[in-house]
């Protein structure tokens, strides 16, 4: 017979297993582990059975506190038995599901701690590349804002501001996601570009799988996430919560890289909100023009101040330099 201090670790293992295992995959290799331990012994059998069957029973706190009120009171044994058996199964009962609960809350607060936390803002002017810890290669634009967290289940890229190429090795076990404010992209090994800009966040796929989704939707309501293969792109607009096919061509996403803009129909505030990471003074235009006027361009960033005064040549505008931005104006009617 089993000594009481080896029953109590026998059902902390068996709490163990049962927490690791309860929602594991079925070619998870670790269940391969546990199927030997259970079939070591018929006590493992029996101490998995009694933590499985107590957590079944008792799945939440409250059903937890009522059992011990209920355990506490002797009337409960003499109604239901007076063996002193029984009170010990019940009382085993208890603390196993306490264990396990306890166990459960402490493995969910293990796993929500960070294990990598970083912040990266790349300076005007300036195209920055870093490589992560678990070999993600970022390459930031000018102007770019980010934070990193990694967790044991998930790693999490927030896109405060601009755009960057991610290179991502696959780990199946840890999705890597980007919250860009209006988009959430959820990849596990690809290489794709976001641009987090005003009026919308534009996906890039390189190659690989990309599936983006509208940020700030419930669940319940969340419309379905688009899956984007290679060079293909997406749009997630501030006015509207289900992502998009757009025409624009992915290669173009990836052109900082080589110091070059490309603007493929692009209206006045993308083009005024692009330029303005390159510069120390902000390119703003102005209404109505914004809406109304497009343009086709490929350009060097060593040249954007030369395309902003070659503007009015390619469009009905005109470039107002202040102390506080440079503004591009509808042009004034000719008398």
């Amino acid at each position: 017979m089993m000594s009481r201090n080896h029953t109590d670790k026998l059902r902390e293992v068996a709490i163990s297993w049962f927490i690791r295992i309860k929602d594991a995959e079925a070619d998870d290799p670790l269940r391969s582990k546990f199927e030997q331990w259970l079939m070591a012994s018929v006590a493992h059998q029996q101490a998995y059975a009694d933590v499985a069957n107590v957590w079944a029973s008792f799945d939440s706190p409250h059903a937890l506190e009522k059992l011990a009120d209920i355990a506490d009171q002797d009337a409960f044994f003499q109604q239901a038995a007076q063996s002193k058996k029984i009170k010990n199964y019940v009382a085993g009962a208890v603390a196993a599901v306490a264990i396990g609960l306890g166990g459960l809350l402490g493995f969910q607060t293990w796993r929500a701690q960070p294990v990598m936390q970083m912040a990266a803002q790349v300076e005007v002017g300036q195209v920055k590349a870093q490589r992560l810890e678990d070999g993600t290669l970022m390459t930031m634009n000018t102007g770019t804002d980010i934070e990193v967290t990694y967790y044991r289940d998930r790693r999490i890229v927030t896109l405060k501001r601009g755009e960057a190429i991610f290179e991502v090795t696959r780990d199946e076990s840890r999705p890597f996601i980007i919250d860009s404010g209006k988009a959430k992209i959820t990849v596990l090994g690809t290489r794709f570009a976001v641009n987090r800009l005003h009026k919308l966040v534009r996906v890039s796929v390189d190659h690989g799988t990309v599936k983006v989704e509208p940020q700030n939707v419930e669940s319940a309501t969340r419309p379905n996430a688009l899956i984007l293969h290679d060079g293909e792109v997406a749009e997630v607009k501030h006015d509207n919560t289900k992502p998009t096919r757009s025409h624009h061509q992915a290669s173009d996403a990836f052109a900082f890289e080589n110091g070059m803009v490309i603007f493929e129909e692009a209206d006045l505030d993308e083009i005024a909100e692009t330029l303005s990471r390159y510069r120390k003074l902000p390119l703003i235009a102005e209404q109505p023009i914004s809406n109304s006027v497009h343009i086709s361009s490929m350009l060097k960033t060593s040249s954007i101040e030369t395309f902003i005064h070659q503007m009015p040549e390619l469009v009905p505008v005109r470039i107002v330099p202040t102390a506080q931005a440079t503004l591009i104006k509808a042009k004034t009617p000719a008398k």
